[in-house]
């Protein structure tokens, strides 16, 4: 069933589509028990994916075979294919020779067993007049049910799935101790070598929801942190510790080596092992641009506690003075300062630090690529230019939490910080490399394209709007989590705090703090439309799911016009 803002809302008398936890009905294949899958679609040639669970773990030989019809009866290409331990008897074919813009049929055969059928889709060519995606991110298997996953798979309208990151999480059992796991995990600890990886990516496929949602289409992928470690970066990550986890470059080659293994993307050059920066063009209607935002380029996270700066504010005069002087602050208890005096965040100093050009998260590299391919898009005169970022791209402050009288007394320290109109777990998206963006936003604004950034990450949603000073640069549609917790849930007051970031920031024109779910996006020569898919319960057996908000915008003769929601 197409799943419509009209389709849910009839799904129930309150007003929200059902979906069981589980199977869809067929009983798993033991050979083929993770599934199919396919991805990185060119005009002429898709990658087909699957693993071959062998009782002797010995070689494996089999064949694959791709249909213009389901049943198989008009064979388009048959090869064979061979896997072993080594690649954890995981299978990636490149079917070649196909035709532009046509679905196709594929399965494949081994240890006398037929998988199940999967679909893909060549990019088209030439003139196409509607795209529709569907953007998704951070999958927390032991959080919550794959109901997201179910609902995407039963989709009529999708060409694509675009993941923009976190399709595993690293955590072991038990992770956050405000919140127990609803699903035991594989291995019950931190992934850190490449068997943990492999265990946690085998988990993740066995479930039905999630392999009929590869079934159903071609995925374009992209790694986020959390496929290695929480906050990475080049040279280490906030959830790596040597002394317990060993060596980085040992965990980040295992991690890498597992998501190619067990992802539908093609391998990059072994040359340039993190090289998995790609576009794709949609005829001539869009370009998708895909940058590596983690580990070719990115240099370590600034933080809170490390790199903002405190001075104490003498306010007892009639005027404000910074006390600076080493001998007059050792006259002061910095735990009891007297009235008029005041220990406060140097707010300014902070921000130079994060707009510092000399920051990178993509790097010199991929900023002349992009150059490139919106020259490319411009020559093509698409009217989409599509960027897909695994963290949001428009910036954002929190708002003044201690406003809000329901907050975690735990977390008051935290609240605190919000008074002073700071970045805070965005430190780790653009707004940490505020400099860099610059460089994107020159890009984008001499280029003229008509921008849409698809982005997740944050375990938030929202409907963005950039801008550069009083000029909007484009539009932003970010996912939040497909399965909980979100970031409301976790570590927000209740109350309208999804309206404060609206109020506080000019980007942001919707936010809802609690999401779960993902976005579907449809693309016409003139317009955007979105739809924000909801989890209602992704905690229980029954999914319950409803569209939280739809959002449209359209090309006009001068430009992309603002979001218009509902």
């Amino acid at each position: 069933m197409a799943l419509t803002r009209r389709g849910v809302l009839a799904g129930s008398a309150a007003g929200g589509l059902l979906l069981a936890a589980g199977p869809a009905g067929a009983k798993t294949n033991m050979v083929f028990a993770h599934g199919v899958a396919s991805g990185d679609p060119h005009a002429d040639s898709v990658l087909l994916w699957t693993r071959v669970t062998d009782p002797a773990h010995g070689p494996v030989s089999g064949t694959w075979e791709m249909a213009e019809d389901e049943l198989f009866t008009r064979i388009a290409a048959r090869r064979s294919f061979s896997t072993s331990a080594a690649r954890d008897h995981t299978v990636k074919v490149i079917a070649s020779g196909l035709k532009a813009g046509r679905e196709y049929f594929y399965r494949f055969r081994a240890l006398d067993s037929v998988s199940a059928i999967g679909r893909a889709k060549t990019l088209p060519t030439g003139r196409i007049d509607r795209l529709d995606i569907v953007l998704a991110c951070c999958a927390m298997y032991m959080f919550g049910e794959f109901h997201a996953y179910r609902a995407i798979a039963d989709r009529e309208a999708v060409d694509l799935i675009l993941f923009v990151g976190d399709y595993i999480y690293e955590y072991g059992a038990n992770s956050m101790a405000a919140l127990m796991d609803v699903r035991a995990i594989e291995p019950t600890h931190d992934t850190v070598t490449l068997a943990d990886y492999r265990a946690r990516y085998a988990q993740w496929r066995r479930d039905p929801a999630l392999r009929d949602a590869h079934a159903r289409a071609s995925w374009i992928c992209m790694w986020d942190d959390h496929e290695i470690a929480n906050d990475d970066w080049m040279h280490g990550a906030q959830h790596h510790d040597p002394a317990a986890n060993g060596d980085w470059e040992l965990r980040k080659a295992a991690a890498v080596q597992a998501y190619l293994e067990w992802m539908p993307i093609r391998d990059p050059d072994t040359a340039d092992p993190y090289g998995i920066t790609r576009s794709f063009a949609f005829g001539d209607l869009a370009t998708l641009a895909l940058p590596e935002t983690r580990l070719k380029a990115r240099q370590q996270q600034l933080s809170l506690a490390k790199d903002l700066d405190w001075h104490v504010v003498d306010r007892r005069g009639s005027g404000e003075r910074v006390i600076s002087d080493p001998a007059e602050l050792k006259t002061l208890d910095l735990k009891a300062l007297p009235q008029g005096v005041t220990r406060e965040p140097d707010v300014a100093a902070f921000r130079r630090k994060l707009a510092d050009p000399a920051r990178e998260m993509i790097g010199a590299e991929q900023c002349a690529w992009l150059a490139d391919e919106l020259k490319a898009h411009k020559d093509a005169r698409r009217p989409w230019f599509l960027f897909g970022s695994a963290t949001i791209v428009s910036s954002y402050v929190y708002p003044d939490l201690t406003k809000f009288p329901n907050g975690k007394a735990a977390l008051a320290p935290m609240y605190a910080l919000t008074r002073y109109g700071l970045p805070l777990l965005n430190v780790d998206s653009w707004d940490g490399y505020a400099g860099e963006r610059d460089k994107l936003y020159d890009q984008f604004e001499k280029s003229g394209a008509n921008l849409l950034v698809l982005s997740g990450d944050s375990h938030m949603a929202w409907i963005n709007e950039p801008h550069r000073g009083e000029r909007r640069i484009g539009l932003e549609l970010s996912a939040s989590t497909l399965t909980g917790p979100s970031i409301g849930e976790l570590l927000l007051p209740s109350g309208p705090v999804g309206e404060a970031f609206v109020h506080d920031n000019r980007d942001i024109c919707w936010c809802d703090t609690n999401a779960v779910g993902f976005v579907t996006v449809s693309l016409t020569r003139e317009r955007v439309e979105a739809d924000f898919v909801r989890v209602l319960t992704p905690r229980q057996a029954i999914g319950k799911l409803d569209i939280a908000r739809h959002a449209s915008a359209r090309i006009a003769e001068d430009g992309l016009s603002g979001w218009e929601i509902s």
